[in-house]
């Protein structure tokens, strides 16, 4: 067996016939830059920053993350190679959306379903092959696992949903593919994209770190993740002066 250390950096996924697979580059798909293969599959990302925040007490997509509102942490975080639009009903985040240069769909719905509308709406004209949907108060998503879940999306047809996980835990963010659009626009409710996936089986898990999935539903959810980002900013400028 081989050791934890030998799937560093690396992913897992399995396609709708149980295959399990680990891969480690994916500069091929280009994500980051938006080249390579990850340009012509025109992909959108919406972002839902919705919600009340009813158990934060208050809008948390406005939450001081390290300096930043989460909001803008969590926009940051996708990589160049999706097409973002934020989707909310909150005038604060849509001046924050403005000052990122970010597209964002101001709407006046109260339920997720509009939101996940509001969003879908704006990306028709664009002509998107697939709809990541991430959740505004996720902003610890990495880039290598963006790409795990594109290169997933692509390797298994581009027809399978692609969510992430941790230890075989289904979480968010998921990749719709296109033919789910009607699906998806005919949510009522409360209801987001995770409820059509129930009764799926053809639903592929990429594998990513724990905490890759905190999200900030409380005070102390968002103390994690900004000590989080502190700790890492520490190590980062702590490298960089071994390296000069």
């Amino acid at each position: 067996m081989e050791s934890q250390g030998a799937f560093a950096g690396k992913r897992a996924h399995a396609c709708s016939d149980g295959v399990r697979a680990w891969y480690g580059g994916y500069s091929n798909y280009g994500v980051q830059g938006g080249q390579g293969r990850f340009a012509e599959m025109k992909l959108g990302c919406v972002i839902m920053a919705s919600g009340e925040g009813k158990r934060f007490g208050s809008n948390k997509m406005l939450a001081d993350i390290y300096g930043e509102p989460l909001i803008a942490r969590t926009i940051d975080s996708v990589p160049q190679g999706f097409d973002v639009v934020v989707s909310t009903r909150w005038p604060e985040v849509a001046r924050i959306c403005e000052d990122k240069h970010c597209p964002c769909v101001l709407h006046d719905g109260e339920l997720r379903s509009e939101s996940v509308r509001a969003g879908l709406s704006w990306g028709v004209e664009r002509n998107w092959k697939g709809y990541l949907f991430l959740p505004g108060d996720q902003p610890l998503v990495s880039s290598d696992s963006f790409e795990a879940m594109v290169r997933a999306f692509d390797e298994c047809g581009r027809k399978h949903p692609v969510r992430l996980a941790c230890n075989g835990e289904p979480s968010s963010p998921v990749l719709f593919p296109a033919e789910l659009f009607d699906a998806l626009m005919r949510l009522e409710g409360k209801d987001g994209g995770g409820s059509i996936l129930k009764e799926r089986t053809d639903v592929v898990l990429v594998e990513a770190r724990a905490y890759e999935l905190w999200d900030v539903d409380t005070a102390k959810g968002q103390r994690r993740i900004a000590e989080h980002i502190a700790a890492c900013s520490y190590f980062d400028r702590v490298a960089n002066c071994i390296n000069q």
